[in-house]
């Protein structure tokens, strides 16, 4: 039975709440900041759309990008979903360093408002695996990034 892609899920940095869109309307990915900690100070407003790609790569940070590559040049040719493999003219905006993903608003909030944030957050890391997990190896607006500077979290640690 195949399942349907991931449409939303939430992404936690040390000072805000994202929330990812992956799967929109018009299949555009787009990341809209939803929640600032109260007394931090943040570069992006809440509201602030980030919108300028058409793949949304998971990592250490969430950034939008347009994949390389064409079926036009060559049916044999691929697009690449790699950021890292991916022209940096090509990256658009992103978030800071996320510390959590949640698939649900309310844990992002939590985690927002309880965590102490030095690194990624350990206690919300089952929150982060399944979100990781339901995105996929094969989605068609989403990548996980396995590169080892810009990569969330080793491979092995979530898909098994």
């Amino acid at each position: 039975m195949k399942t349907k892609p991931l449409k939303i899920f939430f992404a936690v940095t040390r000072t805000s709440v994202y929330r990812a869109v992956i799967d929109g309307e018009e299949n555009v990915p787009y990341l809209e900041k939803i929640a600032k900690r109260i007394g931090d100070a943040s570069k992006v407003p809440v509201g602030n759309k980030i919108d300028n790609g058409t793949m949304l790569s998971v990592g250490k940070q969430l950034w939008l990008f347009v994949p390389e590559g064409s079926g036009f040049i060559s049916p044999t040719s691929t697009i690449q979903r790699e950021i890292a493999s991916v022209n940096t003219n090509y990256w658009g905006g992103h978030t800071s360093s996320v510390v959590a993903l949640c698939l649900k608003e309310k844990d992002a909030r939590i985690c927002l408002e309880k965590e102490y944030f030095g690194r990624q957050s350990q206690r919300f890391a089952k929150h982060t695996i399944t979100v990781l997990r339901a995105i996929g190896e094969n989605h068609p607006f989403c990548s996980i990034t396995d590169d080892s500077e810009m990569r969330l979290m080793p491979k092995r640690q979530w898909f098994e």
